[in-house]
C-alpha cells in the first residue's frame, strides 16, 4: 500500500511539473458584455436574443510566449458583435475587431491577434480589422481583502478585484465588486461562462463599458450592469 501510495503521489507530481511546464503565457483579463452575466433566470430569459450580442474582451500577458514571440508586458483586446445573445448566436458568423497594443512590433502583433483569435474560439475567426492602441489593463488586486467586507460575506456575492482597461479612442472598460445593493431578486447566478478559455474570473459590476471604434457596424455604450468578469489567464 505504501508503494503505491508513493507511486501515486509521483504520479500526481509529475503531472503537475507538466502542467505548469505547458503554459506557455499567462496574465490578466477582463470581459465586458451588453448583458447581466451574474443575475436571477428570470432576468436572463428576458434578455435572450434581445441584448448580450456585444463584448470588449482583453487579455494582458504579464509573462509569456506564443509561438516563440516573447509577449510579456504587451496587451490585446477584442471587440465582438455576434449574431444573437452569445449563449444562442453563431459563434463562425460574429464579427471581430482586434486591438494590438502600439507597443508591439511586426510579429509581436500577429502572435498576439493568434494568442486571442485561440483564446476566443470561433467568435474571433472572422476579424473585420486590427488596430494599434495605447493600450491599459490593471487590476488591482490589492483591494481584492478589502472586497470581502461584511456586506459579501453576508450576501455571499462574488469578490473580483475592481478592474479597469482601456483602448485610446476605441473601447473602455471600468469594474468594481459587487455589493449587496447589486443583489436584487436574490437569486443570482453566473448565468453566462465567460467568452475566453483558460480563465479564472469572478463576476463584476461594470461601471463603464463602451466601443467607439468603427468596423463592426455598430458602437455601443453599455454601463452601469452586472455584466463584467474579472481575473486571470493561463495557457
Amino acid at each position: 500500500m505504501r508503494t503505491i501510495f508513493s507511486a501515486l503521489c509521483g504520479v500526481f507530481l509529475c503531472s503537475a511539473v507538466v502542467a505548469s511546464e505547458a503554459v506557455q503565457v499567462r496574465g490578466d483579463y477582463l470581459e465586458a458584455r451588453t448583458a447581466d452575466v451574474f443575475t436571477g433566470p428570470c432576468f436572463s430569459n428576458a434578455e435572450v436574443f434581445i441584448v448580450g450580442d456585444r463584448a470588449v474582451m482583453a487579455w494582458k500577458v504579464t509573462e509569456g510566449s506564443w509561438e516563440g514571440v516573447d509577449l510579456s508586458g504587451l496587451s490585446v483586446a477584442a471587440a465582438v458583435r455576434g449574431t444573437t445573445t452569445f449563449s444562442e448566436d453563431r459563434p463562425e458568423q460574429a464579427l471581430t475587431v482586434m486591438i494590438v497594443d502600439e507597443r508591439a512590433d511586426d510579429r509581436q502583433r500577429v502572435a498576439l491577434v493568434k494568442m486571442a483569435q485561440r483564446l476566443g474560439g470561433t467568435r474571433l475567426g472572422h476579424v473585420v480589422d486590427v488596430k494599434a492602441s495605447a493600450i491599459n489593463l490593471e487590476i488591482d488586486e490589492h483591494c481584492h481583502t478589502e472586497a470581502a467586507g461584511p456586506a459579501h460575506k453576508h450576501h455571499l456575492m462574488p469578490m473580483a478585484p475592481p478592474a479597469r482597461f482601456s483602448a485610446e479612442g476605441l473601447a473602455e472598460i471600468s469594474t468594481r465588486p459587487l455589493d449587496a445593493n447589486d443583489c436584487i431578486c436574490g437569486n443570482e447566478v453566473i448565468a453566462y461562462q465567460p467568452l475566453s478559455e483558460g480563465v479564472e474570473v469572478q463576476p463584476a459590476y461594470t461601471v463603464d463599458h463602451s466601443f467607439r471604434g468603427t468596423g463592426l457596424g455598430s458602437i455601443w455604450a453599455a454601463p452601469n450592469a452586472r455584466s463584467s468578469f474579472v481575473g486571470q489567464f493561463a495557457y
